[in-house]
């Protein structure tokens, strides 16, 4: 997200532009979209640096969004974003030197064959030129060729200038944008649609946004499938513990040294907690105090470890039907500092052990409330914990065939055709930017593919059942695809499954 109100050489300066795109990051943050550094008041250098990094990012991703807010112009029939140090000069090659040419931006996005790339602009808003471009520039951007895949949208159509401010501290155009954000299941183009209507409404019919598509598949920014504060039962401070302030006595020391990276300073934090009578602690402290044993233990510390796998201290926190650390500790593992689903790196280390306490009938509610929160995660779930959790089986076809390793002579090894679990393909075909692993490897041993498969899909290791249709040649067997994030990624849950995004 990038927002320029302030110019070194371009004048006016915006009175809105920084405000909106914080307005849109936070917006975007809160549906669970994964985030790029803010960008506020940049120069050129800047937004070439963050723009690399994004397109690196966006390749393993199913969504990216580029939002923009500030200054833009068209000269020659091309758009260009005004950073802050591109100059007003009487040559418009120097102001193009320092500018970010959109279209290319759009090209780039595209090449990374991230499947929806959607670019939102905000710009148009005066002509900071006017009376020194010497007939080579407008402030009104040229409609742009949109690749397959891609959305445009303006916050006006050709011809029209923009507004700095007329919507709750926002540009008529992102206030529009911010209050349908909030509205859950909109496809997308009935999601521009209504800010269209808005801005039309908002202006007495001055200003029409506008957008250029030729996006395939359906889409909506708000699922409403992330976790809502009132869903759940706890504090937004426990649930996004990034927010988290050291301001409770009573557990501040104990999370100061669980978050301490110290194995002997984690180990005192566990004894300082131990010491505290359970029903002297609310829900909330119990849950961030969960969630923080469960970080430290999978940092290594063995107090922490020892305490989640404890299940007669656990249950000493049950009350009234409810383990609120034990809750704390299962949320941990699927859930991250902002309260958004991982997607990837679930923290499963200790799963295998904490399914343990799922006999027992006094923790058995922790289970149901995180398999209750995981429901709209289930395209990327395989094993999803219950109070009565059973094995999952994963069907993998082999097939002897000759391959051509780079390493040695054409050899007869076990090939894997297909990987299935219920009906659904897990392997990613050319086409899936969202797979894993990251690294290629090609001649894998069962541990390895085993392993692939826990640290992907969330499964406990002792819960996971392999059936193959024949033994591999010699223990090895050769994989040359990745796999798929979204594996049921059909029509009937196509709704259902948030993508996990990415936005700029």
């Amino acid at each position: 997200m990038v927002g320029n109100d302030h110019y070194d050489q371009v004048k006016p300066d915006l009175d809105n532009a920084v405000n909106d795109a914080k307005g849109i990051y936070e917006a975007f943050k809160d549906l669970g979209f994964m985030m790029m550094p803010e960008a506020y008041n940049i120069d050129t250098d800047r937004f070439d640096e963050l723009f690399d990094n994004f397109k690196s990012e966006l390749g393993h991703y199913e969504v990216g969004v580029l939002y923009f807010s500030g200054h833009g112009v068209e000269i020659d029939g091309k758009n260009y974003l005004i950073m802050r140090n591109t100059p007003i000069g009487e040559l418009a090659k120097t102001t193009i030197r320092y500018s970010i040419d959109l279209q290319e931006c759009i090209r780039e996005l595209h090449e990374t064959k991230c499947k929806m790339i959607i670019v939102i602009i905000d710009a148009c808003r005066n002509n900071p030129f006017e009376g020194k471009e010497r007939g080579w520039g407008s402030v009104n951007l040229a409609p742009l060729f949109a690749p397959k895949g891609t959305l445009i949208a303006y916050s006006t159509s050709p011809g029209e200038k923009a507004d700095d401010f007329g919507m709750d501290g926002h540009s008529v155009y992102t206030g529009a944008l911010l209050k349908h954000l909030k509205e859950e299941g909109i496809e997308i183009e009935t999601f521009f649609k209504k800010v269209r209507s808005t801005v039309d409404a908002m202006t007495g019919g001055k200003k029409t946004s506008w957008e250029h598509t030729s996006l395939i598949g359906s889409f909506s920014f708000n699922s409403g499938k992330m976790v809502h504060v009132d869903d759940v039962g706890y504090d937004s401070m426990v649930l996004r513990d990034a927010q988290y302030t050291m301001t409770d006595n009573v557990i501040a020391p104990i999370i100061k040294k669980l978050k301490s990276y110290n194995w002997y300073e984690q180990n005192d934090g566990v004894a300082l907690f131990k010491r505290i009578t359970p029903n002297k602690l609310d829900k909330n402290q119990l849950f961030i105090i969960g969630r923080n044993l469960l970080q430290a233990a999978v940092g290594g510390s063995h107090g922490a470890r020892d305490a989640i796998t404890d299940s007669n201290l656990l249950e000493e926190y049950s009350i009234e039907g409810k383990n609120h650390l034990l809750n704390g500790i299962l949320f941990e593992i699927y859930f991250n500092k902002d309260g958004q689903f991982r997607y990837k790196n679930f923290k499963i280390t200790f799963l295998n052990e904490l399914l343990q306490h799922a006999n027992i009938e006094s923790l058995k509610s922790s289970f149901a409330f995180i398999h209750e929160l995981l429901q709209g995660f289930s395209p990327f779930l395989i094993f999803v914990p219950s109070p009565e959790p059973t094995k999952v089986s994963i069907n993998v076809k082999l097939n002897k065939e000759m391959v051509d390793p780079i390493w040695t002579d054409p050899m007869e090894m076990s090939v894997v055709k297909s990987i299935s679990f219920d009906g659904h393909n897990l392997l990613a075909t050319d086409d899936d930017s969202n797979v894993f692993p990251f690294t290629k490897e090609q001649d894998i041993r069962e541990e390895a593919l085993e392993s692939m498969l826990c640290e992907g899909y969330g499964i406990p290791s002792t819960y996971l059942n392999l059936i193959y249709n024949e033994e591999p040649v010699k223990k090895v067997m050769w994989l040359d695809r990745k796999f798929k994030r979204n594996f049921r990624n059909d029509t009937e849950t196509a709704e259902l499954a948030m993508a996990e995004s990415a936005a700029e």
